[in-house]
């Protein structure tokens, strides 16, 4: 392991992977690759969890050809550096943030979208100009093999690498010294992620979960309410970081959002989900005896679902109401198809309890009274908010996505995947010349009260302190006259004619030099 980072480290060092032909050809690489592992991967999701090949394809295999079609299509754009807006006296000087990349970098891809979770970092690392080693998920072992085997197969080997293996395999690759790692996962894994990497003050994105509310108040439409709830809890069987981890409904509306989340489910995954190719499996054993564990120690009433069968893997999507936030489904993250149904009166005193929870990665609010969205949106802190629809927010590359405490830090999708993967690295040129012009910043400074104000000048905090400067009107006269008069005089020297004349002074009259 230690042989492959130092590789990577001087194909960086020697700037192979710098040029913008050289990215550009990396990223085409990997559409090609998601062309030619389309069958095998799908047929191996299908083996790990047995998911249906629509929802493989459109939620994994095409999400990550949408974005890497936009990285390609703003690449040349994103490499160029930036002008930042200065004032006097640096606005006649460059000032610049220059896109770098951060160096060799460390991705970790997780199981519930074994792709489209390690290719997009990924793309961002090659974008950036970064060397990569990805390391594929092992508990969806036959997607991560097949993940493993291409991007081997259609990336350049001398700059990026895919690792095999299990938890050993990640602890080796944390002792070795990066320039960034990048984490989907647990809270709990990310917080020794992040403590590994503070040992040698790396930085870290990590893209973590937390249990996502969802809230609906009593002016919406509930049927379409339920579809959109539904349709985003249990999508992949539940096992995905922005699902609703619960829903918090007012209780005039209760009885009829859980009459209707057992129509939406009996919609979409029949009477008996086990029968549905539509619905998921869960990816482990271990996976399915937490979840039904969970489910036997609710405290609640089961409304729907609550069937399981340990050799299919399977949980049936289940509605459970009577429970409140000291219930032991309320403790942890469900991570799979079990929605609890809390209920609340009064808006405000339910923001005032989610507010002292830990901060999710998306909160979910439908509701069409204003005043409502906007207290939410002002009082509650999350990764994102979500209003009247569950999901389709991460479908839009110009929003940056990430958590905030203890859901992530961090964020990605789009330019900001580019962003996770880039040291904006400040610029700040000067004029070799005109030396007069910095005679007010250096000493001596006593008597020389001009020097003063010139700092003040230059230092000002607001237009009202510029305008009481500027009452000192003799002085700022002679400061700005000297000023333009040198600025011209600077000018003037550095016109052909007069500057062949002034050296011709200087070679009769050395003195003048």
């Amino acid at each position: 392991m230690e042989q492959c980072c130092a590789d990577l480290r001087e194909a960086y060092y020697a700037g192979r992977t710098r040029p913008y032909e050289y990215r550009l050809n990396q990223l085409r690489q990997i559409s090609l690759m998601l062309k030619a592992t389309k069958t095998e991967y799908i047929e191996a999701l299908s083996a790990d969890m047995a998911k249906h090949p629509e929802e493989s394809y459109f939620n994994d295999l095409r999400y990550s050809d949408h974005e890497l079609g936009y990285a390609i299509k703003h690449l040349k754009e994103w490499m160029m550096p930036t002008n930042v807006a200065t004032r006097f006296p640096f606005s006649t000087q460059r000032v610049q943030l220059y896109p770098e990349p951060r160096g060799v970098v460390l991705i970790f891809g997780t199981w519930n979208y074994p792709l489209q979770l390690l290719l997009i970092p990924l793309i961002g690392a090659i974008a950036a100009g970064c060397c990569a080693v990805v390391k594929p998920t092992e508990v969806a072992g036959n997607a991560g093999r097949v993940i493993a085997k291409y991007l081997e197969l259609f990336l350049d080997p001398t700059c990026y690498r895919a690792v095999e293996g299990g938890v050993d395999k990640a602890e080796e690759l944390l002792a070795q010294k990066w320039d960034h790692i990048f984490f989907t996962g647990s809270s709990g894994i990310g917080r020794k992620i992040a403590l590994k990497a503070a040992e040698t003050l790396t930085s870290v994105t990590l893209e973590l979960g937390g249990k996502s509310p969802c809230i609906v108040d009593e002016t919406v439409d509930i049927p379409t309410v339920a579809n959109r709830i539904v349709y985003g809890k249990f999508m992949n069987g539940g096992q995905i970081c922005i699902a609703a981890d619960y829903v918090a409904v007012h209780e005039s509306k209760v009885k009829e959002l859980i009459a209707s989340l057992k129509s939406s489910l009996i919609k979409f995954y029949g009477s008996d989900a086990s029968k549905s190719p539509e619905f998921c499996r869960l990816v482990s054993v271990a996976h399915f005896r937490r979840l039904k564990g969970m489910l036997e120690r609710s405290g609640g009433v089961v409304e729907h679902g609550g069937e399981t069968d340990e050799e299919g893997k399977f949980v049936a999507p289940s509605i459970v109401s009577g429970v409140d936030f000291t219930s032991p489904l309320m403790k942890e993250e469900i991570f799979g198809p079990v929605l609890p149904v809390i209920t609340y009166s009064n808006l405000s005193d339910l923001l005032e309890t989610l507010k002292r929870r830990e901060k999710p990665l998306v909160t979910y609010f439908f509701s069409t009274h204003r005043p409502s969205i906007d207290a939410v949106e002002r009082e509650l802190s999350s990764g994102t908010l979500s209003i009247n629809d569950t999901i389709t927010f991460v479908c839009i590359p110009e929003l940056p996505f990430g958590g905030v405490g203890n859901s992530g830090q961090g964020r990605y999708h789009g330019k900001a995947t580019f962003d996770c993967f880039t040291n904006y690295k400040g610029v700040h040129e000067v004029p070799a010349g005109m030396e007069f012009a910095n005679m007010a910043r250096y000493p001596p400074f006593v008597g020389c009260k001009w020097k003063e104000r010139f700092y003040e000048l230059a230092l000002y905090n607001s237009d009202t302190e510029l305008a009481a400067l500027c009452s000192w009107k003799p002085l700022i006269k002679k400061t700005l006259l000297g000023a333009v008069l040198a600025a011209g005089a600077f000018y003037i020297s550095t016109l052909p004619t007069i500057n062949k004349y002034l050296r011709d002074i200087g070679a009769l009259y050395p003195f003048v030099r």
